[in-house]
C-alpha cells in the first residue's frame, strides 16, 4: 500500500511534497514527486513496498513512451498470472509490481479508445489511483468498487482539484472550512457517510467511481461492484462453490515479497481466513503465518483462550497484544485516530485497532483479516430482527405493535428493547430505528440514506452495510489504523467472486439455519470442534468504562463533564444527569456510544481548532 497526492494547480510540486509529508507514515520505503512538463500537475506518492520490493518499483510510474504517469495505492489479486497473460497479448512490463499492470492496461485501454472503467472492473482488489495522460493533460482518479482504500478529492479555485489518500495532506496548501452539518448523521452511524467528511471542499470518491479531470471540467464513470453482477435468480450458490472462492482469494493474498500475518479472533471469519492461509502455506512447503489477537482484561470481551485453541489446532506462533486500559493511553490513542480520519469518528474500535496495527507491524508488514464477514453473510443480530419483522411481527396490527413496544420495551433487554422500537411502525420506520445508533431523543440524529424496501428488508439492511456502514466505518478503521503504522492489510473475503458469491445468495437463505449459515457449512472442517458454536463477542472495547475514565481524564468532576459534552444539546441538567449515569453504569450500550460520540464531537472540535493535519504523530 501507499499514500498518494497531486494537485492540477500550476506549480504545485513543493506543495505535493508537502503533503507527501503528512502522508510519510503510510510509505515508510520510498517518496517520490513527478512534475508535469507543462506544469499542468504534480503527482507524488509514498510507498510501502509489498511486491517487488526493488527501487524500480517506486512510484511515480511512467509509461515506456512518456505519455502516462500513475500513482497507486492498494494491491491486485492474481497480479502475476493477469501480467503473464497480458505479456502474451503484446505488453511488456519492466517490474513484477502490480501497479505496472494497472498502469499498462489502463494505458493500453485509453490509447485503444475504450473506457478504462471496463478495465478496472476486471481486476480484484482494493485500489485508489490517479493516471495522468500527458497527451491530452487528462487525469483519471479511481476507487476501488468496495471502497476498500481511500481517496479525496479537494475543490479549489479556477476548476482546479487536488487529491490525496488522506485529509490531512491538504491542509498543506488551503485553508479548510468545517462542515458543520455532518453532525445528524455523524451522531446517527457512529462515522460520517460519503461522500461527506469533515471538511466542506472535501469530498470522499464513491466506491466505484472513475473520475475524469480535463482543464477544470469533470466528468465520472462507475466500476460496477461485484455485487451487482450476481443473480440472486438463478442456481443457489454451494458452500463448495464459497469455499473455492475464498480459499482462492486467500491465496492471491498471501502473495507478496514480504512476511505475511493473520489476525484471529473466537470468531468465524478470521478463523476461515486464517485456517485456509495454514493450509495453502502447507501446500507450499511454507511455515503457518503468525496469528495476532487482542486479549482484555474482562472476560466477558476476552477472545484469547479461543484464539489459542484455534492456532494449537492450525499450528500457529500465536501473539497476544493487550488492549489498552488507562484513560490518558486511550485518551493519546483516540486523538491520534481522529487525525488520520480528518473528521468525526465514534467507532471506539478504531483505539484498539491502532495499538493492535503497532504490535503487529513490528512482526509483519501484510496481514490478513476477515473483515466483510459479517455484511456479506449475514452475521449482524439485526439481519435476524428484520427477517423476524418481516415473517410474522409485520402482519400484527400496528396499534398492538405500538402498545407492546410502549408496555415492554424501555424495561427489556437491549435488543428486544431495539426490535420492538424499530418493529412499531411501517418498514422504513424499522430500517431507520435500527441503523440509528444514537437513542437520545434530544439529539437530531438523522440516518444517511433510505434504500429501496420494496424487496426484502432484511436484503435492504445487508446491501446497506456492505454499500455505506462497511467502507465508511470498518474500512476506514482498517485503513488509517493499518497505515499509521507501515502495515498492509488485505481483506480475502471481500474478493470479487466472494463477494459476487455472497450476493447471489438471498439473506433468507444466508440466515436459513442462523448466522452465516453458507460460510459456516463451508469452512467448519477447518477448524477446530466446537468454534463454529462460540459466542459472538466481536471487536469491542468496554465503552461504558471508557467513556468514563477518558471523561473524568480530560474535564475531571461531573458536572463539567456535562457541560462540555452536551455542550450542543439542548437538553436539560436532569436528563443530562440520567442519561450519563446509564452510559457508565455499564448495562446500557446504546446510551454509552451515544455519549461518546457526544464526547468525541467535542474532542474532535478542539483539535480541528488546532493542527488536525499532524496525522503521523502517533501516540
Amino acid at each position: 500500500m501507499c499514500g498518494i497526492a497531486g494537485s492540477t494547480q500550476p506549480d504545485d510540486h513543493r506543495a505535493v511534497d508537502a503533503m507527501l509529508q503528512r502522508l510519510a507514515h503510510r510509505g515508510p520505503d520510498g517518496s517520490g514527486v513527478w512534475l508535469d512538463p507543462n506544469r499542468k500537475i504534480a503527482l507524488g506518492c509514498v510507498r510501502l513496498a509489498t511486491t517487488d520490493l526493488t527501487g524500480q518499483a517506486n512510484q511515480p510510474l511512467v509509461s515506456t513512451d512518456g505519455r502516462f504517469v500513475l500513482v497507486f495505492n492498494g494491491y491486485i489479486a492474481g497480479h502475476r498470472p493477469r501480467m503473464q497473460a497480458a505479456t502474451r497479448d503484446g505488453l511488456t512490463f519492466e517490474t513484477r509490481n502490480d501497479a505496472e499492470l494497472v498502469l499498462q492496461l489502463m494505458s493500453d485501454a485509453i490509447r485503444r479508445g475504450s473506457d478504462p472503467a471496463q478495465v478496472l472492473q476486471t481486476l480484484s482488489g482494493q485500489y485508489a489511483l490517479a493516471l495522468w495522460d500527458v497527451a491530452r493533460s487528462c487525469l483519471w482518479l479511481a476507487r476501488d468498487p468496495l471502497g476498500i482504500k481511500p481517496l479525496y478529492v479537494l475543490s479549489r479555485p479556477g476548476g482546479h482539484i487536488a487529491f490525496a489518500s488522506e485529509i490531512s495532506a491538504f491542509s498543506v496548501i488551503a485553508p479548510l472550512v468545517r462542515d458543520q452539518g455532518i453532525k445528524p448523521t455523524y451522531l446517527a452511524h457512529l462515522f460520517v457517510p460519503a461522500t461527506n467528511t469533515g471538511k466542506e471542499a472535501i469530498k470522499l470518491l464513491p466506491p466505484g467511481m472513475l473520475m475524469r479531470w480535463q482543464a477544470g471540467e469533470v466528468s465520472t464513470g462507475h466500476i460496477t461492484c461485484p455485487a451487482y453482477r450476481a443473480d440472486k435468480a438463478g442456481q443457489m450458490p454451494t458452500a463448495g462453490d464459497l469455499l473455492s472462492a475464498v480459499r482462492q482469494s486467500v491465496a492471491d493474498a498471501m502473495d507478496a515479497d514480504c512476511e505475511v500475518g493473520c489476525l484471529v479472533s473466537g470468531g468465524l471469519d478470521s478463523a476461515g481466513v486464517s485456517a485456509l492461509a495454514c493450509d495453502i502455506a502447507r501446500e507450499r512447503g511454507q511455515t503457518a503465518p503468525k496469528a495476532f489477537v487482542m486479549g482484555f482484561d474482562d472476560p466477558a470481551l476476552d477472545e484469547t483462550e479461543a484464539a489459542q485453541k484455534l492456532c494449537r489446532h492450525l499450528g500457529q506462533e500465536l501473539h497476544v497484544v493487550a488492549a489498552p486500559t488507562q484513560p490518558d493511553d486511550i485518551y493519546q490513542e483516540l486523538v491520534a485516530a481522529l487525525k488520520s480520519v480528518g473528521g468525526p469518528f465514534a467507532n471506539a474500535s478504531i483505539v484498539l485497532m491502532r495499538c493492535l496495527a503497532k504490535a503487529v507491524s513490528a512482526d509483519v508488514k501484510v496481514c490478513l483479516s476477515g473483515d466483510g464477514g459479517d455484511e456479506l453473510f449475514g452475521g449482524y443480530p439485526r439481519y435476524r430482527a428484520a427477517q423476524l419483522y418481516e415473517t410474522y411481527w409485520h402482519h400484527v396490527p400496528r396499534p398492538l405493535r405500538r402498545l407492546t413496544a410502549k408496555m415492554y420495551g424501555a424495561g427489556s433487554r437491549r435488543e428486544i428493547h431495539r426490535f420492538l422500537a424499530g418493529g412499531s411502525g411501517a418498514r422504513n420506520h424499522a430500517f431507520a430505528v435500527w441503523n440509528n445508533r444514537c437513542v437520545i431523543p434530544e439529539c437530531d440524529a438523522r440516518i444517511a440514506q433510505h434504500p429501496d424496501l420494496r424487496g426484502s428488508l432484511t436484503d435492504a439492511m445487508m446491501d446497506f452495510d456492505r454499500d455505506v456502514t462497511l467502507p465508511d466505518n470498518q474500512l476506514l478503521m482498517s485503513d488509517r489504523c493499518g497505515m499509521a503504522h507501515g502495515l498492509e492489510y488485505r481483506l480475502p473475503l471481500l474478493g470479487h467472486d466472494v463477494v459476487r458469491i455472497a450476493a447471489s445468495v438471498t439473506a433468507k437463505q444466508h440466515l436459513k439455519h442462523g448466522p452465516k449459515s453458507l460460510w459456516r457449512r463451508a469452512i467448519t472442517p477447518y477448524l477446530p470442534a466446537g468454534h463454529v458454536q462460540n459466542h459472538k463477542i466481536g471487536f469491542n472495547p468496554p465503552v461504558a468504562t471508557w467513556l468514563l475514565g477518558v471523561a473524568r481524564y480530560l474535564w475531571g468532576d461531573e458536572n463539567r463533564i456535562l457541560e462540555a459534552i452536551f455542550a450542543d444539546v439542548a437538553i436539560t441538567h436532569d436528563h443530562k444527569t440520567a442519561y450519563w449515569k446509564r452510559a457508565v453504569s455499564g448495562k446500557d450500550l446504546d446510551m454509552a456510544l451515544s455519549i461518546w460520540a457526544l464526547m468525541v464531537w467535542q474532542i474532535w472540535l478542539e483539535l480541528d481548532g488546532s493542527d488536525m493535519g499532524c496525522a503521523a504523530d502517533t501516540a
